[in-house]
């Protein structure tokens, strides 16, 4: 019965689009003498479904069908509409998403199997590493644009980015709200779901300037599906509008968020038999718990490991007892092997199966709700952005804009598997100074954009994860003091001294050390960047063209020290000047029937950095700071006359060289892809979207850390899952598959697709709203190195409400009818799973004012 329900839905509204989405486009094009005398239908697009303009995607008035890339407008209307409250909900109606887990914190989008970058009114942020949940409710609009950015917005990810539009007291780029206005919204779910947000804005005189203000506020303190999960999260968003003269118009707002959610994992001890039947392998890990009283309920440096003088510094000079870093072997030094590989896999002289076998081993069932979670578990995160503009109308065709940005974030958080990460005061600064304006030729219009800015950031990075282990814990039992890692701290020798020989060299410790962190990078980055927009219109001919000319200087040191004092980097700071150039180049064209065809190529130049964003010190000497990327996209886009139609294809191929997961190895990253985008009124009571995507991305990095597949290791070499579980076996990737291999990326279906349908009808004073839809994702493996494999899913949400003149009603349910899936984590994908949220609901009331 399950299946069947899923299929008949999935047909009835696939047929719906398809017949009315037909009829439409075989349509003869309307003569001169029909364009006379057609009138629009009148029928309201109320959740702003059909995109109109894009302004933010190059910073040009452009509407999005004329708009040569591939770019989805996500209006608050349709936010409220669908319930979407985190950037992994956008996944529903973004061609071209799919965001692995990251640890479970919903912070960015993957866009065409790369991390995106988000903006803020056109800004980058400081890169939100599994930090804080990216909010969204309160966004007047998204976009979201796939491959390289503009060059108005400096240099970002090849991926794309997610540009956050805040709500202000305007109701377009001019005009005031004619009144105050406000809302309350109260959100109750299962799982204690309680979110209460409030918002509203007003119009004022501000002696005799024309003035509006618009606040923001949500908190929300909240359970979850997943046992002892319970995410708190607020923030406070205001937007001033003031107009200073008849031709400046002054814009001041910001955004404070805090955030105290924690990493969550999902499942170790991955084997295909778990992800097929739930069969969980059961028992403890060795013990190694000493019960010092500084750190009795948990592993310090000293238990987890053996500090010695013989351990090289860049293994934190200790070796590890819960973990082994195999290199490539010989015939003479192999002790294991892995896809055929030969391996020497040190500090297990006694083998694998002996050191890390666990006790009492069996299996047992688990269910979706039980995860890799403790409660001494931590994270806090602060975030704060403000911006301040002066927009100055010089004539009907002439405007410039003078921009200041500000961008903060304080986060530190602990996971007992062994991770700490500390990024106290991340600042990035920027000014931007753009000249709007327009000219025009015999049979051309050219629309220009030119400016400079300058952006300066200042970035502390602190990462400890040397004996990161996953697979000793027994999440069934849960967290004992043999399988926590003890949390870094600042000051790791407060009860413990170095001892030194009479030559200064160390050779112990004395006393109990707590745990360091191994990577300490400091650095400022620079950035002054000249950029030119040209959008030249030549009748139904549109070329667009953008270049940016960037000069950087950065500085970038490693203050971190081993466990015995010696430090990992050379004790320098690096230094070094650089300067890049990217360009973009599109041609489409407007056809009578509706369809604009266009054809793109970019080159864009990115840094290349660590997980905060901050320039790696051993990446400065050699300019590997930056890195080149390529787009080649060809597209068409339609948009019917009366509105009610729109609907986008693109095929691309962009290629980008940037830096993983901690240990930052190179990587050179290949995607080529079909992505498809539509959204329709059908008539004055429904409406469609759907998306479809299928692509391909592949990857090449020697270097990338390869934490493997404990059971696909032990079946490799005659053992059992659990005579491995109680390490981690890991290496750089080619050990385990060879040099200059290409793989395809771990964790990314090849093929995904959503449609949602949607209803309206008036009732009495209001209107019946309702939403069903699905999102497909095909079968795909954890990781490069196709150990397990994820099945397809459909996961079905819908939602009722009612719509009335002063307040609102809104039931959601997400995954209707219970599906079981599992998601890729973006770091780990070999050892750690993320299993679906069963069934949720919640219920939303708005009242306005």
């Amino acid at each position: 019965m399950k299946t069947f329900t899923h299929k008949t839905l999935y047909l009835t509204m696939l047929s719906l689009f398809a017949s009315y989405s037909g009829a439409t486009l075989a349509q003869e094009p309307p003569s001169d003498e029909d364009m006379e005398t057609i009138s629009i239908t009148g029928v309201k697009d109320l959740n702003s479904l059909i995109p109109i303009e894009s302004k933010s995607a190059f910073g040009l008035d452009k509407s999005l069908v004329e708009t040569p890339r591939s770019v989805t407008d996500i209006s608050s209307d349709l936010i409220e509409a669908y319930g979407l409250r985190s950037v992994d909900d956008l996944v529903r109606i973004t061609p071209g998403a799919f965001t692995s887990s990251f640890f479970g914190i919903q912070g960015a989008m993957d866009i065409r199997g790369e991390s995106a970058d988000n903006y803020f009114r056109g800004f980058r942020r400081i890169a939100n590493p599994g930090a804080f949940k990216t909010n969204i409710r309160g966004a007047k609009g998204l976009e979201v644009m796939r491959g390289p950015v503009s060059p108005l917005y400096g240099n970002g990810s090849v991926g794309g980015q997610l540009n956050y539009s805040p709500k202000s007291a305007k109701s377009d780029a001019t005009k005031y709200f004619d009144e105050a206005t406000g809302e309350i919204h109260l959100t109750l779910g299962t799982y204690d779901q309680k979110i209460l947000a409030v918002e509203g804005g007003t119009p004022f005189m501000l002696g005799d300037k024309q003035a509006g203000v618009y606040i923001f506020a949500e908190a929300e303190d909240s359970g979850s599906y997943y046992d002892n999960y319970e995410p708190t999260n607020e923030i406070v968003q205001v937007a001033l509008d003031v107009d200073l003269t008849d031709k400046t118009l002054m814009e001041f707002g910001f955004q404070y968020q805090t955030s105290d959610a924690i990493q969550v994992p999902g499942w170790n001890r991955v084997t295909q038999d778990l992800i097929d039947n739930g069969t969980y392998i059961t028992g403890a890990p060795v013990a190694k718990n000493s019960d010092d009283p500084i750190g009795a309920d948990r592993l310090l440096p000293q238990e987890s490991g053996f500090i010695s003088p013989f351990a090289p510094y860049f293994i934190n000079s200790s070796f590890s007892g819960v973990g082994t870093f195999c290199s490539p072997g010989t015939a003479d030094n192999s002790n294991y092997t892995y896809n055929a590989m030969l391996l020497s896999c040190p500090g297990v002289a006694d083998g694998i199966e002996n050191a890390y076998a666990l006790s009492n081993p069996g299996t047992a069932q688990i269910d979706h709700k039980t995860t890799f979670i403790d409660d001494i578990d931590f994270a806090d995160s602060t975030a704060f952005t403000a911006y301040l503009d002066f927009t100055t109308y010089l004539s009907d065709d002439m405007t410039w804009k003078n921009q200041f940005y500000y961008d903060y974030m304080d986060h530190t958080k602990f996971q007992s598997w062994g991770f700490t990460a500390d990024y106290p005061g991340a600042e990035a600064m920027e000014f931007r100074s753009s000249l709007n304006f327009e000219t025009f030729h015999d049979n051309a219009t050219i629309q220009h954009i030119t400016g400079i800015s300058i952006r300066n950031e200042d970035l502390d990075y602190n990462h400890a994860y040397y004996d990161e282990t996953f697979d000793f814990r027994d999440i069934i039992v849960g967290p004992t003091p043999d399988d926590r890692i003890d949390w870094a701290v600042d000051d790791p020798y407060e009860d413990a001294t170095i001892i030194y020989d009479e030559d200064g060299n160390p050779t112990g410790i004395d006393g109990t050390v707590r745990r360091n962190y191994n990577e300490e990078q400091v650095s400022t980055m620079l950035n002054a960047g000249l950029f030119y927009i040209a959008d030249i219109t030549l009748e139904s001919w549109s070329i667009l063209l953008g270049a940016r000319y960037d000069y950087f200087d950065v500085e970038s040191e490693d203050q971190a020290i081993s466990l015995l004092g010696i430090p990992f980097g050379d004790g320098e700071v690096h230094t070094d000047t650089e300067s890049a150039f990217s360009y973009n180049v599109s041609v489409s064209y407007k056809m009578e029937s509706g369809f604009v065809p266009y054809a793109t190529y970019a080159e864009s130049s990115s840094l290349s950095t660590n997980q905060l964003g901050g320039i790696i010190p051993s990446s400065v000497d050699n300019g590997e700071y930056l890195a080149e990327s390529t787009l080649a996209e060809l597209g068409i886009k339609y948009s019917s006359d009366d509105e009610s139609l729109y609907a986008a294809l693109a095929v691309f191929d962009q290629e980008k060289t940037d830096r993983i997961g901690q240990t930052s190895a190179l990587v050179a990253v290949y995607s080529e892809g079909v992505e498809f985008e539509a959204r329709a009124i059908l008539n004055e009571s429904f409406s469609l979207t759907a998306t479809a995507t299928h692509i391909e991305t592949t990857e090449v990095s020697d270097g990338a850390l390869a934490v493997i597949n404990g059971a696909d290791f032990a079946a490799q070499n005659g053992l059992e899952a659990y005579q491995v579980y109680g390490g981690r076996i890991a290496g750089n990737r080619s050990t385990f598959v060879g040099e200059g291999v290409e793989l395809d990326r771990g964790g990314l279906p090849d093929n995904t697709m959503s449609l949602f349908l949607n209803y309206n009808k008036p009732l009495e004073r209001g209107r019946v709203t309702a939403s069903l839809g699905f999102g497909w994702a095909d079968e795909t493996y954890t990781d490069v190195l196709e150990t397990i494999l994820l099945p397809s899913y459909m996961v079905w949400t819908g939602s009722v409400g009612y719509v009335a003149e002063n307040y609102r009603i809104l039931l959601s349910v997400n995954n209707l009818f219970e599906e079981e899936y599992y998601t890729s984590a973006d770091l780990f994908d070999s050892v750690v799973v993320k299993p679906s949220e069963g069934r949720t609901g919640s219920v939303m009331f708005s009242y306005s004012f």
